[in-house]
């Protein structure tokens, strides 16, 4: 795993941001996968769980202006909810409301003409009317997406150390909820999924909670709940799960995407050259070349028939119960040229820390011995920093190399030398 000792600069971080918001659509863009799955591309890419990605799209949601909104006017719109009248009529002795004398006289003749009855029609209200079971859908699974959003205990499922009122803010929602529960006559609307129809007659109500924050809050559950796009999925990723604390998975993922973007933009044009994402072992981004090889990029995984590993043997041997170790980034080719190499990221300007990292691509190069064709084998990736100095890695297994120029450095290794030209893959 990388490490990082400080934290990026607060414009750096904010370029690196920037840099996975323009290209996080395209690796999940529809035209550039095959098996389109959003939900799925950002699972593998994000290494998260589906309890952790059903986490970070409720607390999305639940915090967006809309929702916000929503619930900030919620009590005093459940005060005055939108009714339609009924009046039943009602046979009585005791005069409440307008007397339906057509009625009266008939239910009369038929009691031998008492002149104590009269049929009356006193005004009820009815609650249960569509923007009332749009309102009434709307808690129904807010309260889902609330429950998702709770505090979990993994590390993906924190909040965002700047927005440390986030929790509150989730607590207040859900103390508002139970308190809408209150209300009589909320219990006696039927939740329904608002119709194009129903979002119409919402807009024109005179309430200003029922013409503009049901509808909202409607669109954006709709909209993040329901079929979030990749557009979506980009805004969530990037205001929602990054956070400042954790600079070393922002830096992961930055040198992860660079990686796909060089390899996409510099395949051949005239060759099939798709972005794949798979799950479990499978590569995140895959490249076929001209002459049949495909590259594939690999994170926080060890590609499967990529060898043996005397760590998993050693720990089968001695029934030891250890986790196995994980590079952050391979890249693989697969074919007539098989060439492999592991790569590993540290988001630091530490010497002792890049020191640390080469030790950990030796342990790597001597885990699976028969994976290594070409050297160098193992990279050691980090930000441009005085902490060390270029150098050429040929002949050598180990290289250190800065984040700025790996992707082109992956590039000209890997696709090189099956049939690209040198004008294919510089810059």
């Amino acid at each position: 795993m990388s490490e990082v000792d400080t934290r990026f600069y607060s414009g750096e971080r904010a370029a690196l941001l920037e840099e996975v918001r323009e290209h996080l659509p395209a690796f999940l863009s529809s035209a550039a996968t095959e098996q389109y799955d959003p939900l799925g591309d950002v699972r593998e890419l994000l290494r998260l769980d589906d309890r952790d990605l059903r986490r970070v799209a409720a607390v999305h949601l639940c915090l967006t202006e809309a929702v916000r909104a929503f619930f900030d006017a919620l009590t005093t719109g459940l005060r005055h909810p939108i009714a339609s009248s009924n009046r039943p009529p009602v046979v009585s002795q005791a005069v409440r409301g307008p007397v339906d004398w057509g009625a009266t006289i008939r239910t009369r003749a038929i009691t031998a003409g008492d002149p104590s009855l009269f049929v009356v029609r006193p005004a009820r209200r009815i609650f249960d009317v569509p923007e009332n079971r749009a309102l009434a859908w709307l808690l129904h699974n807010l309260d889902i997406y609330l429950r998702r959003a709770a505090v979990g205990s993994g590390a993906a499922a924190e909040y965002d150390e700047e927005e440390a009122g986030w929790a509150q803010q989730l607590a207040s929602f859900r103390g508002k909820l139970l308190l809408a529960r209150r209300y009589p006559w909320l219990r006696e609307v039927t939740p329904e999924r608002p119709t194009a129809a129903t979002l119409r007659r919402l807009r024109s109500a005179r309430s200003a909670f029922y013409a503009k924050h049901i509808p909202d809050a409607v669109l954006a559950m709709m909209r993040f709940g329901e079929h979030p796009t990749d557009d979506d999925l980009k805004e969530l990723l990037c205001q929602r799960y990054f956070r400042p604390s954790e600079d070393w998975r922002l830096f992961e993922v930055v040198v992860a995407l660079r990686l796909a973007r060089a390899f996409a933009e510099r395949s051949p044009r005239k060759r099939r050259s798709r972005l794949l994402v798979g799950t479990g072992a499978a590569a995140y981004a895959r490249y076929t070349l001209p002459d049949g090889d495909e590259v594939r990029l690999h994170y926080q995984t060890w590609p499967p028939g990529i060898g043996s590993s005397l760590h998993a043997q050693a720990r089968e041997r001695h029934q030891l119960r250890a986790g196995a170790p994980r590079p952050d980034l391979f890249i693989v080719r697969t074919g007539k040229a098989s060439d492999a190499a592991v790569l590993e990221l540290k988001a630091t300007r530490s010497a002792s820390y890049l020191g640390a990292g080469l030790s950990q691509l030796l342990g790597y190069l001597k885990e699976r011995p028969a994976a290594w064709k070409k050297h160098p084998s193992g990279w050691l990736v980090a930000p441009p920093s005085t902490a060390y100095a270029a150098a050429d890695p040929s002949g050598a297994e180990l290289w250190l190399v800065s984040s700025e120029s790996v992707a082109d450095a992956a590039v000209e290794r890997f696709a090189a030398t099956s049939g690209v030209t040198q004008s294919a893959v510089s810059t």
